[in-house]
């Protein structure tokens, strides 16, 4: 099974469908973009019609269409976050207790195809406290014809009791070797050390010129940031804190590029180090984790940097 990044979490389940040696459910964690959902899609097609009628060994990304468009797919039951824009903000909106029954309900039935029926629930960590509570009876009591997978790039929010029913399937970024085995145009040269090591991304980023350009934007800001200005620090702190979920991106994609910098550089100090990575990384831990007000911690950051 070939799979950009995470040729391991691949192998294992392909091992699984091999031998028979199935999990009633499984947790696939990792970062955004690298590939958990599309894997979760692939995985689900074996155990629903059988090796036969998907080939594991193409390519990972670019698949999607492929599932969303197959009216055969009655036993693949997806459960995501609806997203709501407001004033140009798009956001992720909580799975309520409502959607999880309203799935259990289609994972009782017996599966169209005689061999299972599957739920994924992408963002599993977007449910809601009372929804998780829900999932746990199908966790507690699972049926022999179904298998449950929840895809999550924030494992500490899904409460330990699910946790712990779980097997788990850890993802990670791919290197840069890696991603030049999807884009091996050299003008995707850009693309590839924008994507973070996130095939979704880099993909994302080859379809969708203004998703390229936002990050254009995000590397030329971070390339002028070491001689700005106190007042302009201040001004492009408040600026990012009217979005608080580009903050956290535009954050992350800082970490990877003054990673990179410093790495071809050869700096030990200065803002392209990994000083300022860890400045970065602990602002965003605080974001994430606390109930700071962004802005101001923001501001402290661009001090600090």
């Amino acid at each position: 099974m070939k799979f950009i990044g995470n040729a391991k979490a691949a192998k294992l389940l392909e091992k699984s469908i091999e031998s028979g040696k199935l999990s009633q459910a499984y947790l696939f964690s990792g970062p955004e973009n690298v590939g958990k959902f599309t894997l979760a899609k692939l995985f689900a097609s074996f155990l629903i019609f059988g090796k036969n009628n998907i080939d594991f060994d193409m390519p990972m990304i670019g698949k999607d269409k492929e599932f969303e468009n197959n009216n055969e797919f009655f036993d693949l039951i997806i459960v995501e976050p609806e997203v709501e824009e407001k004033r140009g903000i798009k956001k992720e909106k909580g799975i309520k207790i409502e959607k999880i029954r309203e799935a259990q309900n289609d994972l009782i039935m017996f599966p169209y195809n005689k061999k299972k029926k599957v739920l994924i629930i992408n963002n599993a960590h977007r449910m809601t406290v009372s929804a998780q509570n829900a999932l746990l009876k199908s966790l507690e009591e699972p049926n022999k014809t179904s298998v449950i997978i929840l895809v999550t790039h924030n494992d500490p929010a899904i409460i330990s009791t699910i946790k712990s029913r779980c097997q788990k399937i850890n993802f990670f970024l791919a290197d840069i070797e890696e991603m030049e085995k999807i884009l091996r145009d050299e003008k995707n040269k850009e693309i590839i050390e924008f994507s973070m090591g996130r095939p979704g991304l880099a993909l994302k980023m080859v379809e969708n010129k203004e998703e390229f350009d936002a990050r254009k934007k995000d590397f030329e800001e971070l390339s002028k940031f070491s001689s700005l200005g106190v007042n302009e620090r201040f001004s492009l702190a408040e600026k990012m804190s009217a979005n608080p979920t580009e903050i956290l991106k535009k954050l992350e994609f800082w970490m990877w590029i003054i990673r990179l910098e410093s790495r071809k550089r050869g700096l030990g100090n200065g803002f392209f180090s990994f000083k300022t990575i860890e400045k970065i990384d602990n602002a965003l831990k605080t974001i994430k984790n606390t109930n700071v007000n962004t802005r101001l911690a923001i501001e402290n950051l661009f001090l600090e940097i």
